[in-house]
């Protein structure tokens, strides 16, 4: 086992037990938990943009997110629509009362990262805040971790094709059909062993191949972001995997998509 592998598994080691541990507390452990999660998201979205050469307005971040967090922990989408509507008017206004001071991109570029992470995190913890949440979330979790598994290693030992080459050189369709592979089948086996009365094995198995194919991309994406701005990764905080953003990428993405898609199930 190389260096860098052993590297990123006692990492992994170390922090999945605490991050299930938050997940079976739920409530406000949780709330906190995805709260953190979100602000040392948006500071290496800020850090990485400024990379990039762009000014984001970082208080708007720091201050709207746990906001936005404790309007999802109440389960009040009135004051959850008054909030972003709040924000995106105050960011939108902010270039004008600036007196030019703040670019109108600055703002959109704060905006755009504040979605990104306070915003997608969000659905995590509603997720959590689901009937049988949090064997949802656990759901979530391992189908999202055996894609990314399945299709690092798959990749590394066999993979051919490049998946993204001018996004992310080392991602392969081998490696990409392997997670797939990977999320599908383990989707299917947690329904199997742990049935919902609304969601059989069959309709794990279309689950699990739904969230591994949303974190592929929701992976991409982010590669994207650190390609634009000449970033390997986007930030150092855990050894052998980067950051949070890298750590993470695939689980906000989906997350949106996830709550939706049980919404209509529940």
């Amino acid at each position: 086992m190389s260096s860098v592998l052993k590297t990123r598994a006692l990492t992994a080691l170390a922090g999945i037990p605490v991050l299930l541990l938050f997940a079976y507390l739920g409530q406000y452990w949780y709330g906190l938990f995805i709260l953190a999660l979100s602000l040392l998201g948006v500071r290496e979205y800020f850090a990485l943009v400024k990379k990039g050469g762009w000014k984001p307005f970082e208080l708007a971040g720091y201050l709207f997110i746990p906001l936005a967090l404790l309007a999802v922990y109440q389960s009040n989408l009135l004051l959850i629509k008054t909030l972003w509507m709040l924000f995106f008017a105050s960011l939108s206004l902010l270039p004008v009362f600036s007196q030019g001071k703040v670019k109108y991109w600055e703002s959109a570029v704060t905006l755009w990262g504040i979605i990104y992470t306070g915003g997608l995190a969000g659905f995590l913890l509603a997720i959590r805040l689901l009937p049988d949440g949090f064997f949802l979330t656990i759901f979530l979790f391992f189908v999202i971790w055996a894609a990314d598994v399945f299709a690092y290693l798959v990749g590394r030992k066999i993979g051919k094709r490049p998946l993204a080459p001018g996004i992310s050189p080392r991602k392969t369709v081998e490696g990409a059909m392997a997670g797939l592979a990977g999320s599908t089948l383990l989707g299917s086996a947690l329904m199997f062993f742990s049935p919902l009365p609304y969601l059989s094995w069959q309709g794990g198995a279309l689950l699990g191949l739904f969230s591994g194919l949303l974190g592929i991309l929701g992976d991409l994406s982010q590669s994207a972001l650190k390609r634009s701005v000449g970033a390997k990764n986007s930030g150092n905080l855990l050894p052998g995997h980067g950051g949070i953003l890298d750590r993470f990428d695939s689980l906000l993405f989906t997350a949106p998509f996830f709550y939706i898609y049980l919404h209509y199930l529940i």
